[in-house]
């Protein structure tokens, strides 16, 4: 009839407004599980934090990590999926440094929530004080298993496996990258601890030795030692913050 006002009861605005929230919960449910296969599985992204890898790598800057590259982990155990290869001396990596304790299962089961829901601004892991804990550093691959390391004034050589002599790092290390081993403090003697010399470390089997480019302001296996092959996270492919710095680092 015209005229006449179309009316509806509370409970038809109930059954939309239902069957509408029941549509975003649903979105919601399947953007977080596409998230956490690819995150675990596939590629995870990841902010820089520190200024260990200048140049390289800034602080703020934000990068792609493969997981597959070196194989994913299986979430909530100590194994690992098939991957694509091993760490190479010359790759970026994520690592998690041997003094990180691992968090309880309640947090790991929730962290990923933390981490989707806050866009990767928030976490649940914390230290005795409360404090924010940064379980993950990104570092450079220096010497693979087998080889025995040497620093100098902060430069590195390497005696492959099976080799007689020490090669300067770039010699055997392809991928063009810059170090800085500027020191600023006054009166550091090379004796020092963590000046940049060191004896002979021979890396075992499992064993990788990482640094960060700017050598002089990083925490690395110059202080914490070499890492196992599964405290390497996964591998740097791709810097896609900020726009005029796109590409691979």
């Amino acid at each position: 009839m015209i005229g006449s006002v179309e009316r509806y009861s509370p409970a038809a605005g109930k059954r939309r407004a239902g069957l509408f929230w029941g549509r975003v919960l649903r979105v919601l449910l399947i953007a977080l599980i596409v998230y956490l296969i690819v995150s675990r599985f596939l590629v995870s992204t990841y902010r820089i934090e520190s200024v260990s890898m200048e140049p390289a790598l800034h602080p703020a800057d934000r990068v792609i990590v493969s997981s597959i590259a070196y194989g994913p982990r299986v979430p909530f155990t100590v194994s690992r999926l098939r991957g694509s290869g091993v760490p190479e001396r010359g790759d970026l990596v994520v690592v998690q440094p041997p003094f990180v304790v691992e968090p309880s299962l309640v947090v790991r089961i929730f962290e990923p929530l933390a981490s989707y829901f806050s866009l990767q601004k928030a976490t649940l892991h914390r230290d005795l004080y409360g404090g924010r804990v940064n379980g993950y550093m990104v570092k450079r691959v220096i010497g693979i298993p087998g080889d025995t390391v040497r620093l100098a004034s902060f430069a590195v050589s390497l005696k492959p496996r099976g080799g007689s002599d020490f090669v300067p790092e770039k010699q055997l290390i392809p991928r063009r990258y810059e170090i800085q081993t500027a020191l600023d403090a006054k009166g550091w003697s090379s004796s020092n601890p963590f000046s940049g010399n060191s004896g002979e470390i021979r890396l075992a089997d499992d064993q990788y030795f990482v640094l960060g480019d700017n050598r002089t302001e990083s925490s690395d296996s110059r202080s914490w030692g070499p890492l196992t092959r599964d405290r390497i996270v996964g591998k740097v492919i791709y810097r896609y913050w900020p726009p005029r710095a796109l590409g691979t680092p």
